[in-house]
């Protein structure tokens, strides 16, 4: 028979392994927004640097520096996939953290696993663990880890477990000065966990060491209050150092926004606040109301819990929530915030201690709901977490597909994705998309991060391009560069080797396609296949298979102006019908008219078709000029004169 010990223990493996399966697609993710920025500040600085101040980051993290400095390899490249592991490593070691601090402040193991449960599927920690840069996991594991030691050195009263406890919070510190705002949670602790040794405590069972109950005015001689009283010392000390320390300006404040309190709300009131289906478009926010239903929410919670026995831990939660996020409430702007749920991190354990202390304190005849609705608040913040994923997942797989292009001596993006945002957001506050590769940082930069292979990069938009596909899509997206007409375009592709497309689809998706590239001639017609009205010259047309699909690259010669609506087709069939798929239209996937061509330039023009389904397994490609008003095909013949049948290039393809 399964005795209870390794039921719960079974349990929380099994929260642990769910949480490795929902967060493993982050080890593809790669790196976005500002890492070449971040990562780059500790390529090849000596130890010493990276431990002092830098006036151009506007922090003072030097363990953060020491730590990102460990994966840094001699020629500046990092391996991605183990930074997101180990992102990934320190969320899973503060679930059981969580866990076994809840365990250790003496109360029952459903509440331990319960708490463990919301805090691996806190919707906000998403971004914290799924980037690589965020140093909340991090940070909060050697918290967590503090606060564990603290606990075991008021109740066996030993010297090792406080120095350990200090050491880990100091560690803590230097990774991120916001654990300077959790410095006075251990006593917190210390005070629950005298009130979870009384006799009404649920399924209390090794009771920790409280302090004892003496008259207030003597409480500080208490060996917990005296450790406790360590900490703040230790972070005050830490502030007065992060104060003096001369960094980049501009970032924090000590003026509060309204808005930021809305925001950090969200994460205490997340379970109703939260939507997978997201938000209309238009929802229009009422601060007051938003701000008085939280007000209730918390209220009825704290009220629930203190009915149930658990109002301590009720109490410990909301405190260690609202601890979490002072940092981010007192000292940064609604501009930053509102870009960074990672902040709500700290306070995940305090919101989740919050909600499964008050749900799971119902009457005993309604505890069953309490249940229900504890795993229907997992099961939704698990939904929300798959969102963010698949939200990911497509701007880091679009990163991934230009960090693999051929590093040439230049090449030109147009449309790349600055940002990218869901048109329904989950929450009501805040930008809930993806910051994947802001204009400050040159795209050529993301590639040389894995690979070390810089490329230099240019980005441009063409905003009309896709345009109805973005505005049927779920994202409201950013794009790089400014908008650049087509001859602008066209003279900026002499200076690059190639020129690539973001494709954006009504589904959702984004495609890197390579649409071609510019050259100076270094031959006459006499070299060109097909030469349409002495016009243009198609030199060379080549084909490649690629997963039912065909990659039709044709290099074509300007041999004189072409009118304002020639343009080009390309079509597969069978000879003598209608086309079965066509790839018609301007050079470079739309970007590029022919009348923008310049006589004695080579145009390379790249085309993609889908193989027809049930098609014959040969067909006929054929390749020609027309113009769209007319409707009337450009005359077509051999470099030496001879007419071709039906004015276009004709020959033979078989199925991939």
């Amino acid at each position: 028979m399964l005795r209870a010990t390794h039921f719960h223990r079974l349990l929380l493996g099994g929260i642990l392994l769910l949480t490795a399966w929902l967060y493993a697609p982050s080890l593809d993710f790669g790196f976005i927004w500002d890492d070449p920025i971040w990562f780059g500040r500790v390529v090849e600085r000596p130890l010493l640097e990276l431990i002092r101040p830098m006036s151009d980051f506007q922090f003072y993290r030097p363990g953060t520096m020491l730590y990102n400095r460990l994966f840094a390899r001699p020629d500046g490249v990092f391996p991605a996939p183990l930074m997101h592991a180990a992102q990934i490593g320190w969320h899973l070691l503060n679930v059981a953290l969580a866990y076994a601090l809840v365990r250790r402040l003496g109360a029952a193991w459903w509440m331990a696993v319960a708490v463990a449960g919301l805090v691996a599927l806190y919707p906000f920690s998403h971004q914290a663990v799924a980037w690589a840069a965020p140093q909340q996991p991090l940070a909060a594991a050697l918290q967590g880890g503090a606060w564990l030691f603290y606990l075991a050195a008021i109740r066996r009263r030993r010297l090792w477990p406080a120095a350990l406890s200090v050491g880990l919070f100091l560690l803590a510190l230097a990774v991120q000065e916001s654990s300077v705002a959790l410095a006075g949670l251990p006593l917190l602790l210390a005070w629950a966990a005298q009130g979870l040794t009384a006799p009404q405590s649920v399924g209390n069972r090794r009771p920790a060491s409280p302090i004892p109950a003496r008259p207030w005015r003597s409480l500080w001689r208490a060996w917990p209050v005296r450790l406790a009283l360590v900490y703040p010392l230790a972070a005050a000390a830490f502030g007065l150092i992060w104060l003096q320390a001369p960094r980049q300006a501009g970032f924090t404040t000590f003026a509060p926004e309204r808005e930021v309190l809305l925001y950090l709300l969200q994460g205490l009131v997340y379970p109703w606040a939260g939507r997978p289906s997201g938000y209309a478009p238009d929802f229009s926010l009422n601060p007051t109301l938003f701000l008085l239903a939280g007000a209730l929410t918390i209220a009825v919670l704290l009220l629930l819990a203190r009915r149930g026995g658990n109002g301590r831990l009720a109490l410990l939660g909301l405190a260690w929530a609202v601890l979490g996020v002072a940092p981010a409430l007192a000292g940064l702007s609604f501009a930053y915030v509102s870009l960074g749920a990672r902040l709500l991190y700290y306070a995940a354990p305090g919101a989740a201690l919050l909600w499964a202390s008050a749900l799971l304190s119902l009457p005993r005849r309604r505890r069953a709901v309490g249940a229900l609705l504890l795993l229907f608040v997992a099961a939704q913040s698990g939904r929300l977490v798959w969102d963010f994923q698949q939200l990911y997942a497509v701007g880091a797989a679009h990163l991934a597909e230009m960090a693999a292009t051929p590093p040439e001596a230049g090449q030109l993006y147009v449309n790349f994705p600055d940002r990218y945002a869901p048109v329904r957001p989950p929450f009501p506050v805040g930008y809930w998309g993806v910051t994947l590769a802001p204009v400050a940082v040159e795209l050529g930069d993301f590639p040389a991060l894995v690979s070390g292979a810089w490329r230099a990069t240019d980005s441009r938009s063409l905003p009309w391009i896709d345009a109805e596909a973005r505005a049927a899509g779920p994202y409201a997206i950013d794009m790089r560069g400014v908008i650049t007409p087509p001859d602008e375009l066209y003279r900026l592709a002499g200076d690059v080797e190639r020129v690539y497309l973001s494709h954006y689809t009504p589904a959702g998706g984004f495609a890197l396609q390579r649409a071609g590239g510019r050259q100076r001639a270094a031959g006459g017609a006499a070299a060109c296949q097909v030469v349409f009205a002495q016009t243009a010259c198609l030199k060379t047309t080549a084909v490649t298979h690629d997963q039912g699909h065909l990659t039709v690259t044709l290099t074509w010669l300007s041999l004189a102006p072409a009118g304002a609506h020639d343009t080009i087709f390309v079509h597969l069939g069978a000879t003598g019908q209608p086309p079965l798929v066509q790839a018609d239209g301007d050079a470079w996937l739309g970007m590029l008219p022919l009348a923008v061509w310049q006589p004695g330039d080579v145009v390379v023009d790249v085309r993609r078709l889908a193989w027809p389904p049930d098609a014959p397994a040969a067909l006929t490609l054929s390749i020609g000029v027309y113009n769209r008003l007319a409707g009337a095909r450009m005359p077509a013949q051999t470099s030496a004169g001879q007419p071709l049948p039906d004015d276009a290039l004709a020959f033979t393809i078989y199925r991939p």
